[in-house]
This record gives C-alpha cells, structure tokens and sequence, in this order.
C-alpha cells in the first residue's frame, strides 16, 4: 500500500474525530459555564482554548474572552487548522484524494456532511448551538458505521481506524484534564462539591460515559473514579485503555517490516494502562500522568508518520 494513500486515510479519520472531538469540547464547555460559580469568569471561557491549545491562536485575534466568540472561533475560524470547519474540509478532501480505496457509501457521506457543512455558512448563520453540535457528532457517528458496514478489513480500513483511535485517546486525556485546569489541584485526592459533582458529570456527559459510569459504580460521582473510568476501563470505548488496545491490534494487522518504533511505542503504553491503577496516577499527580501521555501519543504519532507514511 502507498505511503500517499495511508496518510490520507489515516488523517481523513484523524480529522473526521477531531471535529466530532471538537464539538464534544465545546459541549463540555458550554456546560461548566453555566456552573453557579462559573458566571464571569473568563477562565469558564477560554477553558475549552486551552483543552485544545489554542489560546494563543485566539489572543492573537483580539477577540474578547466570552463563552460566544471562543465557541465560534472554534467551530467556524476559517484560518484555525482545527476548527469544526476546517477539519470537516480536509477530511472531505483527504477521501476525495484516496476515493479508490474507500467505499462509494463513504465518500457519498463525508461529501454530504461537507455539503451540509457549506449550506450552513451560506445561510448567513454559522451555528454555534447545542443543535450544530450534536450534528457533527452524528455525521461522525455515520461515517464510522457506514465505514464499518462497507469495508473490506484490509490496509485502507486499518489505517482509518489507526487515526480513529489515536485522536479519540488524545481527546480523552484533554478532556480528563479539565476538571484539573478549573480546580488547580489533583482531582483524584480532594474531597468533592457540588461544583465538582456538575463538572465531573460534564466531563463524563462528553465522552458518552455518564450511562457507563452509573451501570459501573452504581454510586455518587467522585473524581477518582471517573479517573479509574476513562484512563482503565477497558470496556469504555473512550478510555485510553480501550483505545490502546485498538490500536496495538491495528498495528499488528500492518505490515511488520516497518514501523517497529511505533509498534514498540504502543506496546509500552499498552502495558502501562493494562498493568496500571490509580495508585500509579497517584503516585505522579494526575495532572502530570495525563501530560505524560499526550506526550507519548504525540510521539507514537510522529513514530507512525515515519513508519508508514513518509514517502520512500
């Protein structure tokens, strides 16, 4: 399989749930806002800019710090790599790069979302609302089930998956982190509020695991363990845990004469969430544990790049 044609599948999912992320973002965003302690307070504002490490790319617009003007520049900025928009266009453009090796259901669905997309700006109302939100997330939604339901299981739909997985657990850790970044301390060792209560069940709310969380713990929501929950649980299709050991199983599937620096990578991290528990997070802070591992995701994404997609 072409280098060209892996980069385009793996990047046209890695932005297709990057949009979808996205949105989740802003959900969670919107929702710890509103919290009763939240009302003007910048930070509530420009929390999800920093899940995204964005801030800088939004000061440098001058816009003023609201709730408003941060969720449109992050669903519709037309110069941001990562908005909604944005990440919706390249996924477009990446399948329509690769269009031999993707199913006509699949194209005919990334091409409707984009079309849908352009409809929307051309209304004179680029919607930054609950409504636009949940969209996203279902055409996400539909091009994933349409591309389970279409694909032969060979190279093209491993490396669709391999982007998948590896933006999923990204976006798990960063949302994880938010409650870190509102509170300043480690989440995991405190006692709980109502805030905390609000914030948690937001943060739970958007990665579709509040349900999960009820049928696991049977319990009140505590800091902890959501932690347990979204790092561990291997049944969670959010966790970092349960993304891993997606992607570990992909990158058996792939040719072995390459990519063994990724290969070795994922298995480390594998390891770590398989063999791991809260006593290790613990141990480290939890902040700094969900650190350490963006910086390995990063680095297994930059192994994957060298692996398989640079061309030779």
């Amino acid at each position: 399989m072409l280098s060209r044609v892996a980069s385009h599948l793996y990047w046209l999912s890695r932005h297709l749930e990057r949009a979808e992320n996205m949105a989740r973002i802003l959900d969670v965003g919107h929702s710890l806002a509103l919290l009763s302690g939240s009302s003007g307070d910048d930070s509530a504002a420009v929390e999800p800019l920093v899940i995204t490490d964005t801030l800088d790319a939004f000061r440098a617009t001058g816009r003023a710090a609201t709730a408003e003007n941060v969720a449109r520049f992050l669903a519709w900025d037309p110069v941001l790599p990562s908005s909604i928009a944005n990440c919706l266009e390249s996924s477009r453009e990446n399948t329509r790069a690769v269009r031999g090796s993707v199913t006509s259901e699949m194209w005919e669905t990334i091409n409707d979302t984009w079309l849908q997309l352009q409809a929307r700006r051309r209304s004179g109302h680029e919607p930054i609302d609950s409504e636009f939100f949940d969209w996203v997330k279902e055409r996400s939604h539909l091009f994933r089930g349409v591309t389970f339901a279409t694909s032969r299981r060979d190279q093209p739909y491993q490396f669709i998956r391999l982007g998948t997985f590896l933006e999923r657990a990204d976006n798990t850790a960063r949302i994880l982190s938010v409650k870190q970044g509102r509170e300043g301390n480690d989440a995991a060792d405190q006692g709980e509020s109502d805030s905390d209560y609000y914030s948690l069940s937001a943060v739970l709310r958007s990665v579709s695991s509040l349900e999960a969380y009820r049928d696991t713990y049977r319990d009140s929501i505590e800091a902890r363990r959501v932690a347990e929950l979204l790092i561990f649980n291997p049944q969670l299709p959010r966790s970092l845990r349960s993304c891993f050991d997606e992607i570990d199983s992909i990158l058996q599937a792939l040719p072995q004469e390459s990519g063994h620096p990724a290969r070795r990578l994922a298995a480390v991290i594998r390891a770590g969430l398989a063999h791991g528990d809260l006593e290790d997070v613990r141990k480290v802070g939890l902040r700094a544990f969900l650190d350490e591992f963006l910086r390995d995701n990063n680095r297994l994404g930059a192994a994957l790049h060298a692996g398989y997609m640079e061309l030779r």
